[in-house]
């Protein structure tokens, strides 16, 4: 894959990024305000970790090693702890909602032990992205669950919620088992695992394409949701 491709997922999450501000300024429900704020963090973390890899690893004054895994791995503790206050909120089901919130704080603990002590702040904290990544496909799911099981269906494509979930079930659904096998992969079958990182970088695409239509969808989501 031609170099510039790895960075193609920039594009959508840019675009949705910036059209995403119409829900801060507009009378958009609090949760996806929240969504806003985060896909605009989102897009300054990957901004600045691809910043990092190619120029501001190395100064007049300073030399540091290239990889930008720490940026990615300090991130990803809040962004899963974001899906989950995200959903919570989102979500009727009161019984999931109590259920999940060990399981946040549990996932907290874990992280940060994992960054500080286990896979450390060199290496892709991947156990982190596997525990994070069950907890968002459970509470997306729960989402459609809630969706297919309603007495009266709503026309959901017009949601912007069914798009977030969307993207967050697809991406991390399909990408659990690459992370599940990508530290043996990559010891054993080198060219398999690149495949199969060009594989995340579509699933990255397909995602923040999903978080654009959300936010362009035309309906307003009143206030009482939040």
């Amino acid at each position: 894959m031609p170099r510039f491709a790895h960075f193609l997922y920039l594009l959508p999450l840019t675009v949705s990024a910036i059209i995403s501000i119409k829900a801060l300024i507009r009378e958009w429900a609090i949760p996806f305000k929240w969504f806003s704020v985060f896909l605009l963090a989102t897009m300054v973390v990957e901004w600045l970790a691809v910043g990092w890899k190619l120029f501001f690893h190395q100064g007049p004054y300073w030399d540091f090693p290239k990889s930008n895994l720490w940026i990615y791995n300090l991130y990803i503790i809040p962004e899963y702890l974001f899906y989950l206050v995200f959903f919570c909120k989102m979500l009727e089901s009161q019984k999931i909602k109590k259920a999940m919130w060990p399981f946040g704080l549990l996932y907290f603990l874990f992280a940060v032990i994992n960054v500080g002590f286990v896979q450390g702040l060199a290496k892709l904290n991947t156990y982190t992205i596997i525990f994070g990544g069950l907890i968002t496909v459970v509470l997306s799911s729960a989402y459609f669950l809630q969706e297919l099981n309603r007495k009266n269906p709503q026309l959901v494509h017009k949601q912007p919620l069914f798009w977030i979930a969307t993207g967050v079930l697809v991406f991390h659904s399909v990408s659990l088992p690459n992370f599940i096998f990508m530290n043996y992969l990559s010891r054993t079958n080198l060219p398999l695992a690149i495949a199969l990182f060009n594989i995340l970088l579509v699933l990255n695409i397909l995602m923040y394409s999903f978080y654009l239509i959300a936010f362009l969808c035309h309906k307003p989501i009143p206030k009482k949701l939040s």
